[in-house]
């Protein structure tokens, strides 16, 4: 190498391509000639990680370092030396009043821009932020313009998919009958109210603002001690008939009101408690109404005409007297005597018993959650509660009590706490899903860049898959649509190929490995095998034999094969990961005419199969 190339020592793979590079047909000529100015530059730019690049002269000859060179995609390396405007063409008429500033001496700045690119055979949306400045020569005229980029696209797709997944679960938190709000820990500050709450407890601004500075009126009233309890411990708290006073309005009077409601924390995959989600409702007007009927009526009568209630009255000793007809439609019994437990779930006899029996024998009031058997058979979850009335002597005279159909409600708050769990299960899963392919993938990978590209495109096969599984429900999918998914995102290209087989349900597991089993040779086709050439082909079937799936992956007129000399993370994953998550077999077969993978694996009991 001449002396008057020495500031093109370095630079990793571009210094390499630019030092052996023939300079001829580009329209910056000989590194020799290049002026002292554009030397530095260069120079700067090779020894740099960060993506850089710089245009100079009338034609805008283009240099760039290596980590620049993974922005172009497949332009690269044929960018190397061309001219600006031949390389980025698509995106031309929203750089070039950028780029008419910088060489007009004003440098520009943008931050996540929106470009749509074509850099590895199909256009796909892309967002940078960037700076075009202005580089001058010895004579101090313009004669570049020099770039340093951060593609952003990763950062913006995940916001827009994280805006998406917050309006889903806002609309479907909107649609709730009750009152609905999240608070994150530990100051308890609102992420989220629904319109029901804001109906109940005044518009207050509450996002981003704390429980305390939303209501300071409940100071000493205890909810914010609670909160603090079910933030500290981590258990869910249930509030039947909570009294709260309150302001309509900040600045309105105070009055009282009664709740019913569940203080739910949310868990982070570790069980560190980052959050609460509150869903209650305002039951205000249903106990005033029945406290009004208690203040005018002692008698059965009054609690009888509660309204869908089952009202009934029992002794001093707990022996019921008199039930209301309702029961009656519900069970086809009377209830009293030992018809009472007839209507009941089988289950549920002796704990109602022994509840009722603590509470004759302390006089507390009774308040139970249990199941009531209905006529057809049905099971539904009922409340039952009861209060004693005293004479004056403080002596119990009689048991107002009441039952009410919660069964619905109850319902719900099961599929909540399932939500939850299921949604930390998944979470916890997936997290653990990436990071072992993080590892692995970094482990094996000789360069940032060899590691940037496998990690991203094998993340992205999981993604795709996850889609798949997603737009299911998580019920498994099949075996074409879990190839066409990944094959299609990974090549854009279905007409070279070729997937045929019977209809074959996989389950969600089986589904996921057998992703990560598709992009790792479909990305090994796209570097060497034959999907590398124009004329390659890849054809995947499969069949079913003795309840058995054998997949078989044939690439031909791709470039000669030979059996590689080392075992890189792809063939370990393929060959040893997914042989032992399928429970099957896995065969390479490096056939001097293409690649072959067999893959065999036993199908979970039971498997829908069609021809």
């Amino acid at each position: 190498m001449d002396k008057a190339d020495g500031f093109l020592t370095g630079g990793g793979e571009l210094g390499a391509l630019m030092r052996a590079r023939n300079w001829s047909t580009s329209p910056l000529g000989s590194p020799q000639t290049w002026p002292q100015s554009l030397r530095s530059v260069v120079g700067l730019m090779l020894g740099s990680k960060f993506p850089m690049f710089v245009a100079w002269g009338p034609e805008l000859g283009f240099l760039y370092n290596g980590a620049y060179a993974e922005v172009l995609g497949a332009k690269h390396p044929a960018a190397l030396g061309a001219r600006f405007f031949d390389i980025w063409s698509e995106i031309w008429p929203d750089i070039s009043p950028l780029i008419d500033a910088a060489m007009a001496g004003e440098a520009t700045y943008r931050e996540d821009l929106p470009l749509r690119m074509r850099r590895r055979g199909f256009d796909e949306d892309t967002w940078f932020t960037f700076s075009y400045s202005p580089v001058r020569d010895e004579s101090g005229e313009v004669s570049g313009m020099f770039c340093a980029c951060h593609e952003t696209t990763d950062r913006i797709l995940a916001q827009r998919r994280e805006a998406a997944e917050t309006d889903r679960q806002r609309r479907m938190f909107e649609q709730a009958p009750g009152f609905i709000c999240t608070l994150q820990a530990p100051e308890h500050v609102f992420n989220f109210v629904n319109h029901a709450y804001e109906r109940l407890f005044g518009a207050r601004n509450y996002v981003g603002r704390s429980a305390r500075d939303c209501f300071p009126e409940l100071e000493g009233q205890g909810f914010f001690e609670l909160l603090d309890q079910v933030y500290a411990s981590g258990r869910r708290h249930i509030a039947h008939g909570a009294q709260i006073r309150l302001r309509a309005t900040p600045d309105g009077p105070e009055e009282d009101r009664i709740l019913d409601f569940i203080y739910e924390p949310m868990s982070d995959p570790t069980g560190k408690v980052i959050g609460i989600f509150c869903e209650g409702h305002d039951v205000t007007e249903t106990h005033r109404a029945q406290q009004a009927v208690r203040e005018s009526e002692e008698d059965y009568r009054c609690a009888a005409e509660l309204n869908p209630q089952v009202a009934w009255t029992a002794a001093p000793d707990g022996q019921l007297d008199r039930v209301a007809p309702r029961w009656r439609e519900w069970t086809g019994t009377s209830g009293l005597d030992s018809t009472y437990a007839e209507g009941l779930h089988p289950d549920d006899v002796q704990r109602t018993f022994d509840v009722w029996g603590a509470s004759v024998a302390t006089g507390e009031p009774y308040d139970i959650v249990h199941r009531v058997r209905r006529l057809n058979g049905e099971h539904r979850w009922i409340r039952s509660r009861a209060f004693p009335r005293r004479n004056d002597q403080g002596q119990i005279v009689r048991w107002y009590g009441s039952t009410e159909d919660i069964h619905e409600q109850q319902v719900a708050e099961d599929h909540l706490r399932l939500m939850v769990l299921e949604l930390n299960h998944r979470v916890k899963n997936s997290l653990a899903t990436v990071q072992s392919i993080a590892v692995q993938t970094l482990r094996g990978a000789e360069s940032s860049a060899e590691a940037r590209e496998a990690l991203l495109g094998r993340i992205t096969a999981l993604a795709a898959a996850h889609d798949i599984l997603t737009r299911e429900q998580w019920d498994g999918a099949g075996v074409g649509e879990v190839a066409h998914g990944v094959l299609d995102a990974l090549t854009g290209d279905r007409d070279r190929l070729r997937v045929s087989g019977p209809v074959v349900r996989l389950d969600a597991k089986m589904a996921l490995s057998l992703s990560m089993a598709f992009y790792e040779l479909g990305s090994n086709a796209l570097k060497y095998g034959a999907l590398s050439g124009a004329q390659g082909q890849v054809t995947l079937d499969w069949t079913v034999e003795a309840h058995q799936l054998r997949l078989t992956w044939t690439e031909q007129r791709g470039p000669p094969v030979a059996q590689p000399t080392r075992r890189g993370f792809g063939s370990r994953l393929l060959e040893r990961g997914l042989a032992a998550e399928l429970a099957g077999e896995v065969r390479l077969r490096f056939d001097p005419g293409g690649l072959i993978c067999t893959i065999r694996a036993a199908l979970p009991e039971p498997a829908a199969i069609a021809p």
